[in-house]
């Protein structure tokens, strides 16, 4: 998957998703299996977002080419993003990010895809019909990053 944009990040996102919709509660898994280093925050892995628009809510799990990996989250439309990140960890590595009826996300982190650690949780309230999918950010918007 390749993708550029400024950051998936503060009050709006550029970056490239390959998405599907969700209804309800649901997961997505993937190994992220490298990371261009178009940035040090240039960023890959999964997402749940409820909306295209730049500023929409956000679940967000991803692995970076140089700052580990980073749930990253946006709580309040248009507002500031939040994130629970760390250090050391380089792909490949596995990224989930899992939604439950009442709005909780819970963001996990595998070096083999069966054995989860926990990066964080946080409620986050969308609407029943959300977009999930692959999201991939070069953190520069004039490089291309390929994950």
């Amino acid at each position: 998957m390749t993708g550029s944009g400024a950051d998936i990040w503060d009050q709006a996102d550029e970056f490239h998703f390959a998405y599907k919709t969700l209804n309800g509660v649901g997961s997505i898994v993937a190994k992220v299996m490298s990371v261009d280093q178009t940035h040090n925050w240039a960023k890959a892995g999964v997402m749940i977002r409820e909306s295209l628009e730049p500023g929409s809510v956000h679940a967000t799990m991803v692995v970076t080419p140089a700052q580990g990996v980073s749930f990253q989250r946006r709580i309040i439309t248009n507002d500031v993003s939040s994130d629970t990140t760390t250090a050391g960890i380089e792909a490949p590595y596995w990224v989930k990010i899992e939604r439950d009826i009442s709005g909780n996300f819970r963001a996990s982190n595998s070096t083999d895809g069966t054995t989860w650690t926990s990066q964080g949780s946080e409620n986050i309230q969308m609407s029943a019909n959300v977009y999930i999918g692959l999201a991939v950010t070069s953190h520069d918007a004039a490089q291309v990053c390929q994950a």
